[in-house]
């Protein structure tokens, strides 16, 4: 395809005309390349997907509509496929390549892998990414001709890569003027299957993971709640403070989104217990907490002597787990971790639901926002259950299916953030979090 740009008329004819007749040179043919592959493993491309009809024209400003795209590949083990999407200027301004605020991109999107992060499907080599042609790592095309005029079509070409591990996955992509605005959001994907090297096509993939707002019937009633689950072998959990030493007073404190973006992470959760700012019993120890949490990028404890009290704890080392009602029996016999956060009360031990009524304070006995964090040996479940109390939220996160769950703060600190943007929050600015990146 090159640098050429087709008007909306020839385009329709085509698009309409027989997909699957295109040449392998037009857009919608996404072409496999020859590389080797094995013998016993075959490639296809399903069909393309025209674009819809009567679309608007000459809106104001920067804007972009989706017209078509080629069909999602069937992929060996790193072999590669050419993917071609197309756009429709629907606005006033035109697209300019080359020019910082005019030029158009295709970005990474989420939900997967989110909003500008790295995608094992493809990238510049940057990063992690593996090197298959797109301008950067999270830029996955950049418009191929000169300039796309208001009512004009650009055909974005890029580079797909399958991993060596079966599985499906999908590059979600977004169109933006690159230093202006991101365009129109239409939810486009590609979704890769990648086969197994005997041809075979890999398990269907797992449902119920990422990000649901669901209603939990419990014996203590049912309760909204908002839940991230994930494969505990399919992430890695960190656990991180603001502050880099012990504070007790006007502690440094981030926004969620803060804490994901600066470690990669696509999604997280609110941590402990904080002293916020707007509580009158808090002038003189703001932000501080008294809860110890294991920085995971320090790779030691904050609040170390708070280990040695009375507060449970759940503890990470990569994808093994271990629980604590009382964090001083963890205190005097320490394993290695690569996470870590203890709170007040622990919620559920060994599938039980631990009864911690008469040791908790007014607020956690009122209904309100509560936050949770859970495990059950193969899953981590990050839980903001609304209008609940805390031994409510404990039954929740048993029925969720956790064996083991520790209460963490909620209310007006209560945050979710996901593939870029939040589901819960953002709450106050937080001086430790929970989030998760994909190893």
């Amino acid at each position: 395809m090159g640098s050429r740009i087709f008007s909306p008329l020839l385009v329709a004819a085509i698009v309409f005309s027989s997909l699957a007749a295109w040449p392998a040179s037009r857009a919608f043919a996404a072409p496999v390349s020859n590389a080797p592959a094995a013998a016993t493993c075959a490639s296809s491309v399903g069909p393309g997907i025209p674009h819809p009809a009567g679309l608007p024209v000459g809106v104001e400003g920067f804007h972009a509509q989706w017209y078509g795209q080629s069909g999602y590949p069937t992929l060996c083990p790193g072999e590669r496929s050419t993917a071609t999407v197309a756009y429709y200027n629907s606005g006033s301004l035109g697209w300019v390549r080359g020019r910082m605020g005019e030029v158009a991109y295709l970005g990474t999107w989420g939900p997967e892998p989110g909003q500008d992060r790295i995608t094992p499907l493809g990238g510049d080599g940057g990063a992690g990414s593996p090197a298959t042609g797109w301008p950067r790592y999270n830029r996955i095309a950049m418009q191929p001709a000169d300039y796309v005029g208001p009512g004009m079509v650009s055909w974005f070409q890029f580079t797909i890569q399958a991993p060596a591990t079966a599985g499906y996955y999908r590059l979600y992509l977004r169109p933006l003027i690159e230093g202006a605005t991101w365009l129109e959001d239409f939810g486009v994907f590609w979704l890769v299957t990648v086969l197994n090297p005997d041809g075979t096509r890999p398990a269907p993939a797992e449902t119920g993971l990422g990000y649901s707002y669901q209603s939990v019937s419990t014996v203590r009633g049912t309760f909204n709640v908002h839940l991230i689950k994930e494969r505990l072998s399919q992430v890695t959990v960190r656990t991180l403070t603001a502050n880099t030493t012990d504070c007790f007073n006007n502690c440094p404190a981030k926004p969620l989104d803060q804490y994901a973006s600066e470690n990669g992470a696509y999604a997280g959760m609110n941590g402990t217990y904080l002293c916020p700012p707007d509580y009158a019993q808090c002038a003189g120890k703001v932000n501080s907490y008294d809860y110890a949490v294991y920085n995971s990028n320090l790779r030691r404890w904050i609040n170390y002597n708070a280990l040695n009290a009375q507060n449970g704890g759940l503890l990470f080392n990569g994808a093994s787990t271990s629980v604590y009602r009382r964090t001083y029996v963890y205190y005097q016999n320490q394993t290695p971790i690569t996470a870590a956060i203890t709170n007040f009360p622990l919620l559920v031990q060994n599938g039980s639901v631990i009864d911690s009524t008469s040791e908790q304070n007014g607020s956690q006995l009122l209904k309100g926002t509560k936050g949770a964090i859970g495990v059950d040996g193969a899953y981590i479940y990050l839980a903001i259950v609304t209008n609940a109390t805390v031994t409510d939220s404990a039954y929740v996160m048993q029925a969720l299916g956790a064996r083991d769950a520790l209460n963490l703060d909620g209310g007006g600190t209560a945050a979710m953030w996901i593939s870029g943007s939040y589901k819960v929050g953002p709450g106050r600015l937080l001086p430790n979090a929970i989030v998760l990146t994909k190893p």
